[in-house]
């Protein structure tokens, strides 16, 4: 996915503690049998929680002591039965408006738009073993020596407003992109394409002309598409600034019966085309002013589903009602990542990538920094997702000899290539002092804590490396998703095959230049590599496994040459639920998609199937 163009994983802390590292480190100390106690010591707002997460986290690190548990905060009065699925975020803006499905991806109106009201043609996930739903696109048939693809689309399935969707909305979708960039979702049109034509078959039917077979076109590329009315969205003048207010949609919630600065609602579709479908009347997206607020709302029961990262989940959230709260912290996913802007000096010398790998203690990172719920990544990052498509000896070796916490051999990897030390200080092969900032949002504790001990493993080996920051989503995102400054991200890439992971990040077409935002195709790092490029062309020929499983093994190798990314922990799909009001949420016995509530398409799935239950079956 990438998680896919425009999908927001928001990954807002909320602690129930008064110091979260002092109370992880309590239950480390209980596992180890150690016995000493330390006070817990109260917060006074965010800025000075940060800081005692980051001042813990040190002393944790360099002591590795441990700390008596601080009790609980205080829990809010229980909720009243409610008919809506109630979902939460942590730290919104006040909302706006906008529903624009191609520019409302990082605001909270933004959300479930892809989902809500927008649908895709097919679903691939990787949930659940895998999974490939067909959609609004019923059936598929290639041909032409697998360069063209026929699809047949959902008949009778109408917009809300009652025209009917057909081919022709479909063939707009894809085609967009051509006149507006804004529009072009899944890089249909980016220059190397290989897209001949899209054209309209009779009222349903798509023709998709491949320049080339492509394997991977439906789980890679055709998974991302939502499908748009022609007759709405070919009016506007300027799809870029267009905000959508009243939108049109084939999904299951189509009305906006509800919509403030702090909250909204979207009501059920009545004439939605999937027989029993929704099973709920409404989604309310509510808005929660803190970290704090946010956890006493799903404590108390008034918001039942949230994707925030709660440490401790089993005593801070699933303990207040063991019956009905639950915690699904799925590790089906791709890495977080170190990323830099590899175009710039000396972020574009491979052997300082390599280096900042060897220098992090990713154990750590994950024990500490993400409370063991975000197991550490090998040099590749594919172990969480995709790990059966990592089978050479020599390349596993490989990943995991990058991956192993090692001072003294980064150090030697860099004096080797260029790097000298004045004092204690890393100085670059050019002569100046290596510094850089990791920016983060100060609300997300987790990676606070994470970048506290990744800052400190990089001054190890003489970098100066330290933590800024950000207030909030809209001061960190715009330059963290240009890169311009070090940050770590979670990977975009398509979650049909491993394909999408090496696309995003070394095809030439994938490539986001310098400065400009990665988004679109989650080439965070702005790299591309054309052995990387040919060798993915060779393997979207191809249906045959066993050369596709030879071409990723080739492209592991290379990727551990380049090391484009530093993957160190996989970044689980966080998913807090309540089952008090609502059942049959995506879960480990049943994984049917992506537990995130703003992943397209998975979300698709949850809003579908999500059926009422307790207080409100009642």
């Amino acid at each position: 996915m990438y998680e896919p163009a425009g999908r927001r994983r928001r990954r807002h802390l909320n602690q129930v503690y008064a110091d979260p590292l002092l109370a992880r480190m309590a239950t480390e100390t209980e596992r180890e049998g150690s016995m000493k106690h330390r006070s817990a010591r109260t917060r006074a707002g965010l800025v000075l929680g940060v800081a005692l997460v980051a001042a813990a986290v040190l002393a944790a690190v360099l002591a590795q002591g441990a700390g008596a548990k601080p009790g609980p905060a205080a829990i809010a009065a229980p909720a009243a039965s409610h008919t809506c699925l109630v979902m939460t975020g942590s730290g919104d803006p006040a909302f706006v408006r906008n529903f624009n499905p191609y520019t409302a991806t990082s605001l909270p109106s933004g959300d479930f738009v892809k989902g809500a009201f927008y649908e895709p043609l097919v679903i691939a996930t990787a949930a659940g073993g895998g999974h490939l739903y067909p959609w609004l696109a019923t059936s598929w048939k290639w041909s032409n020596g697998a360069k063209t693809l026929t699809l047949w689309i959902k008949q009778g399935v109408k917009w809300s407003d009652g025209k009917p969707l057909t081919a022709a909305d479909v063939v707009y979708s894809l085609t967009a992109g051509k006149q507006n960039k804004v529009a072009d979702l899944i890089g249909l049109y980016r220059e190397g394409t290989n897209i001949a034509s899209v054209k309209q078959k009779g009222l349903y039917n798509v023709v998709i002309n491949l320049k080339t077979p492509d394997s991977q076109f439906i789980a890679a590329q055709l998974n991302l598409q939502m499908v748009v009315p022609q007759h709405i969205f070919s009016k506007v003048a300027d799809l870029s600034t267009w905000t959508n207010p009243n939108p049109v949609g084939s999904g299951p919630f189509t009305k906006i019966t509800r919509f403030t600065g702090q909250d909204y609602v979207l009501s059920k579709n009545p004439n939605y085309w999937l027989t029993g479908a929704p099973k709920i009347p409404c989604l309310e997206y509510t808005q929660a002013t803190s970290n704090d607020a946010a956890l006493l709302l799903i404590q108390s029961g008034q918001v039942d589903w949230t994707h925030n990262f709660v440490p401790n989940v089993e005593t801070a959230y699933e303990a207040k009602d063991p019956a009905h709260y639950h915690a699904f912290y799925a590790t089906t996913a791709y890495p977080v990542s170190l990323m830099f802007d590899t175009t710039q000096y000396p972020y574009s010398l491979v052997p300082f990538r390599q280096a900042m790998s060897l220098a992090i203690n990713r154990a750590q990172v994950s024990k500490l920094g993400e409370y063991g719920y975000a197991p550490p990544t090998d040099a590749i990052g594919l172990n969480g997702i995709f790990p059966t498509w990592v089978t050479d000896k020599t390349v596993k070796a490989s990943a995991k000899a990058l991956a192993t916490f090692n001072p003294t051999a980064a150090k030697k990897l860099l004096t080797d290539n260029g790097f000298t030390y004045k004092g204690n200080n890393l100085m670059d092969p050019k002569g100046n002092p290596v510094s850089f900032q990791i920016h983060v949002i100060s609300g997300w504790s987790d990676w606070v804590a994470s970048l506290q001990i990744i800052t400190q493993n990089l001054q190890a080996i003489g970098v100066d490396a330290t933590v800024k920051l950000e207030p909030d989503w809209n001061s960190w995102y715009p330059n963290a998703a240009s890169t311009k400054f070090v940050t770590l991200l979670w990977q975009g890439a398509s979650q049909g095959s491993p394909y999408g992971y090496f696309y995003s990040n070394m095809h030439q077409n994938a490539y986001i230049p310098s400065g400009q935002d990665g988004t679109p195709t989650g080439n965070w790092e702005h790299y591309q590599n054309p052995t990387a490029t040919s060798i993915l062309n060779k393997w979207k020929v191809t249906l045959d496994p066993k050369k596709q499983q030879s071409f990723a093994t080739q492209l592991e190798a290379l990727w551990l040459k380049q090391m484009p990314i530093v993957p160190l922990f996989i970044g689980p799909r966080w998913s807090t639920y309540s089952t008090k009001y609502f059942h049959c949420f995506t879960s480990p016995k049943n994984y049917y998609g992506d537990p995130i509530f703003t992943t397209f398409p998975d979300n698709v799935l949850s809003f579908t199937r999500i059926c009422p239950g307790g207080a409100a079956g009642a």
